[in-house]
């Protein structure tokens, strides 16, 4: 038995020889159609290269997706293992004897890193804003992620919820972190520099150099969208750099 996770990068021209074979090769298919958003569509853009390739919802992946399955490959946009849900088909493949293998993708956090002008050595930890929920506010760790960031002088990326159902844009991300800023009574967070970053790799990407309080205004049209916050002392190379790529 077999099964295969495997990264679709951010748009169809970036799957690999190696994610090509096992689409081909494997006996079964399944397109993620939970997890990310894709270009033109994961499914559309898998069935140019396979005709019977199946979709997986949110339904297939969070129930016992391996019954019945001999030889399965999930195929995902960007990198595999980006989400819990893959790593938990991964332990569950293993657990039940599978021949298992992870073949890599193009992600959107290598693209941010490398698009965004700053040097990869300076980035913190990542974090991810959701939509508020359940009487939880997530803007908070978000807000502290930053500024612990802040502390180390690090870069941080914040993703953006994304999901078929629903989908943050920079702009909602930025007027949350705003009234977090505004609760903790810090009144320097919208003026922080921020790189706001839509579609990345698609042909209507958009990048723009904005403050957070520009970004709450901004519209970079459909998502998915993230924001990178470039640390406070930058290196002169950093700043000059993205001062005048991002006109």
């Amino acid at each position: 038995m077999r099964f295969a996770l495997v990264g679709a990068g951010l748009t169809c021209k970036q799957l690999t020889p190696e994610a090509l074979e096992v689409i081909r090769t494997y006996e079964e298919v399944y397109a993620d159609l939970y997890t990310s958003i894709y270009e033109g569509g994961l499914l559309e853009c898998l069935r140019r290269h396979r005709t019977d390739v199946k979709p997986a919802y949110r339904s297939d992946l969070e129930s016992d997706f391996l019954s019945d399955k001999r030889d399965v490959a999930l195929v995902v946009a960007g990198d595999p293992l980006a989400a819990t849900t893959h790593s938990s088909l991964l332990l569950d493949a293993l657990e039940r004897g599978y021949e298992a293998k992870v073949v890599p993708g193009i992600s959107a956090l290598q693209v941010a890193r490398t698009k965004s002008g700053l040097s990869q050595y300076r980035f913190g930890r990542v974090v991810t804003m959701m939509y508020p929920r359940e009487g939880i506010n997530f803007s908070e760790s978000v807000y502290l992620a930053i500024k612990d960031n802040d502390e180390l002088n690090l870069h941080t990326i914040v993703l953006l919820e994304t999901g078929y159902d629903r989908s943050m844009k920079v702009s909602e991300a930025a007027r949350l972190l705003l009234e977090e800023s505004e609760r903790k009574g810090d009144s320097t967070m919208k003026d922080r520099m921020v790189i706001a970053m839509a579609r990345l790799c698609w042909e209507s990407e958009e990048i723009r150099l904005v403050t957070l309080e520009e970004a709450a205004k901004l519209d970079l049209g459909e998502p998915p969208h993230l924001m990178v916050f470039p640390s406070p002392k930058l290196h002169p190379i950093e700043e000059e750099l993205i001062r005048k790529w991002f006109r």
